[in-house]
């Protein structure tokens, strides 16, 4: 009992010194504990503490040493029992750190990873939580910011949201995604607004403009400069003031500010029909709503170049094999969730307005679509009959690479948020 207990009582030490810097001491305690558990065959206990001598070691600046005892305990942990899981992690954990000392920070990042997986499953997700944050900057110091983006994300997706370790490395995922060297087509999460919840959802359903723009999605303010807001909504959109801006986002909303023949060519298919028998439906409803000829010959014409479009989408994982887009209504409800983010940088509106307008828009847009890659269908379907014109040009290849992104990135909100 009392060997129990001094060893508690040195173990306690030998933390105190590793918490104050004097890792030389804290190594020679450590290895006193390891002693006295290998004497009462307690091996388990002692490739533990063995570990956390090898990190002292290495803080003392003593790395070959601390790599050398690694290397034992590395055997000595594939000998003991398979239920021995703490020790395994505690060793994973503890290697990770000694790797990085000695400037392997590729193989401390495995073994910080892996211990963040062991320690998930024991239940101890504090301990996961730094053990992840530990693998991410690791990521970072071996590959650079670039190259450590997809590790990054693919970490992302392993940790709870909302717990400690995934706003850590949300924050360090958002300092690598601000590329100097492509400032669009990137997914950014801004890591002080939340990425879960009724408000984000509603901002993901703007996400193709925010990826293309290289902004944060999950952000509804930013620190953008009013007077560059004001010249973009001018520019763009004719928006000049609050009222302005309120007419824009009103016919966002209402589905309006897309071409209207659009939604009537797609609401004349019914699920089944051919290609023909569409085109006699449009002819016949032009000829009951009595629509000059030359127009109608331009809705019949929409209706085939909606059918290129399909088949594009299709070929290229936009729509399933036997899919189509019924409703390009997405269009402007992505645009609703942008337009209101651009008029609170304008100070066109307050962040009450905007929030409720982000809101709807993403209420409308659950009441008309019925999962995320339907609605990415309709919204690029929207947009490419209003700019790319059947040409499959830059328009088509960004809102592609969009929809890939939001679609396949495991940190995208589309891979986490339900629809609707």
């Amino acid at each position: 009992m009392a060997m129990r207990t001094d060893t508690g009582e040195l173990l306690d030490r030998a933390r105190r010194y590793q918490r104050q810097g004097r890792s030389e001491e804290a190594a020679a305690a450590f290895a006193g504990v390891a002693d006295a558990l290998e004497a009462r065959a307690d091996w388990p206990g002692a490739v533990a503490v063995r570990a956390r001598q090898a990190r002292a070691l290495a803080e003392a600046g003593r790395a070959e040493q601390a790599l050398r005892l690694l290397a034992d305990l590395g055997r000595a942990a594939a000998a003991l029992p398979a239920q021995a899981a703490e020790p395994r992690a505690i060793l994973d954990d503890q290697a990770a750190h000694v790797l990085a000392r000695a400037g392997r920070d590729g193989e401390g990042a495995r073994r910080a990873w892996a211990a963040m997986t062991a320690f998930r499953a024991l239940g101890a997700h504090e301990r996961a939580d730094r053990a992840g944050v530990h693998a991410a900057r690791l990521i970072v110091r071996d590959a650079g910011e670039r190259a450590a983006i997809g590790p990054l994300r693919e970490l992302l997706a392993l940790l709870p949201p909302g717990g400690e370790g995934h706003g850590r490395v949300t924050e360090i995922l958002a300092r690598a995604q601000r590329r100097p060297d492509r400032d669009h087509d990137v997914l950014v999460a801004d890591p002080d607004h939340a990425t879960w919840g009724r408000l984000a959802a509603a901002l993901a359903v703007g996400a193709h403009l925010a990826v293309g723009n290289g902004v944060p999605w999950n952000a509804l303010e930013h620190d953008g400069d009013p007077a560059a807001e004001r010249t973009l909504l001018e520019r763009d959109w004719g928006v000049t003031g609050p009222a302005s801006w309120r007419e824009q986002i009103d016919r966002l909303l209402a589905a309006e500010n897309s071409d209207p023949a659009i939604q009537i060519v797609l609401d004349r298919r019914q699920r089944g029909m051919d290609p023909r028998d569409w085109r006699d439906a449009i002819v016949d409803w032009c000829a009951g709503q009595e629509v000059p000829a030359d127009a109608a010959r331009e809705l019949v014409e929409l209706s085939a170049l909606v059918l290129r479009y399909e088949a594009r989408f299709r070929a290229d994982g936009l729509l399933p094999p036997d899919g189509r887009v019924d409703s390009v209504f997405g269009y402007d409800f992505g645009r609703a969730v942008n337009m209101a983010r651009w008029g609170l940088g304008a100070r066109f509106c307050d962040a009450e307005a905007a929030e409720e307008a982000v809101l709807r828009a993403g209420r409308l847009a659950g009441r008309v679509y019925r999962s995320w890659r339907e609605f990415s269908a309709g919204y690029v379907l929207g947009r490419m009959l209003r700019f790319d014109e059947g040409e499959f040009g830059e328009w088509y290849e960004r809102s592609l690479a969009g929809h890939r992104i939001l679609t396949q990135d495991p940190a995208s909100p589309w891979r986490l948020l339900a629809w609707g």
